[in-house]
This record gives C-alpha cells, structure tokens and sequence, in this order.
C-alpha cells in the first residue's frame, strides 16, 4: 500500500501501527517501513504502547500533542498493540513524499486540526518582496548601565590622582 503526504502538509499527525517488532534503529525503521529516507526522524516518534503503561494511546496524544481525538477514531487508535509511528507534517520538509507501506505496517488515521493553513500559490505582488519591518533598533542604555559607567570614569579618575600624588611626593 502507498500514501502520498502532499507538498506544505501542515499540522497533521499520521497514526501507524506497526504488527511485527521494530526491524532496526532510526533512521533506518524509517526507511523499512515506510519505503523512504526522506522522512526527518525528528519529526516522527515510535511509542512503544507497553511504556505508556495505564495511559492510553489517544491520552497520550491528547496531552503530547495538544489534538482533541474525533470519537470515530479513538477505538481504532486504542486497538494499537506493539509499536505505534506518529509522523507529523513537519517530517516531510514541505515536499511531496510517497510512503510504500511494509506488509506488518498499518495506516490507521491521520489527525487533522481544525482550521488547517494551505498555501496555494507563492505571492507574487511586489509588496511581498523585501524586508519586513525596520532595521532593528539598539536598545537604550538602562539607568544602572549609565550609573556603572560613571562609577567606573570616576574610579579611574580617582586612581590616576592618587598615582599622580604618589609620583610628585
């Protein structure tokens, strides 16, 4: 089976299950199960379900992640036994990449957000073009800044009078 995450997929989280063990280290599973190196394993985290202990895949998600779970999809994702692949829009890096399933890998849902940003084409106005904003400004100098340097002007003013004393005595 193949799935195509499209180009500037954003916010989704895709939910495999993974029936058989883990057949390597990242980014090695990555390339395994999913046909493809083009996935950033930063973006893509194996939860092993017995770690997750009383706490249930969709819990997990829910706190982790900060997605409220559609009801139609919380049975399926529970169902999950072995290893679960989260993999978020992110890993893509903004391309087009087809996964090719492994025969023991399992597309179960993908989580969407609710309002969800596409980019449909590039701005091509001149107004989209150049720096925004000013060049940054260099902070003012703060009253203790201001007070520590005169401190410092006098210190040395102080020492240059007292060597010049010792130097005509």
């Amino acid at each position: 089976m193949t799935l195509t995450i499209p180009a500037n997929d954003f916010g989704q989280i895709r939910i495999f299950e993974v029936r058989d063990g883990l057949p390597a280290e990242m980014p090695e599973v990555l390339a395994t199960l999913f046909g493809t190196d083009a996935l950033d394993p930063t973006y893509v985290d194996v939860i092993n379900i017995i770690d997750l202990s009383s706490m249930s895949l969709t819990d997990y998600i829910r706190q982790g992640y900060d997605i409220e779970i559609a009801e139609h999809d919380i049975s399926a994702v529970n169902r999950i036994e072995g290893h679960a692949i989260l993999i978020m829009s992110s890993a893509t890096r903004g391309e087009e990449v087809t996964l090719t399933l492994a025969p023991q890998v399992r597309h179960v849902t993908t989580y969407v957000p609710d309002a969800q940003i596409q980019v449909l084409e590039p701005l091509s106005s001149d107004g989209a073009t150049g720096v925004i904003g000013d060049p940054p400004v260099k902070p003012a100098k703060s009253q203790a800044r201001i007070s520590g340097m005169i401190a410092m002007y006098v210190l040395i003013a102080m020492m240059l009078l007292v060597g010049l004393m010792i130097w005509i005595a």
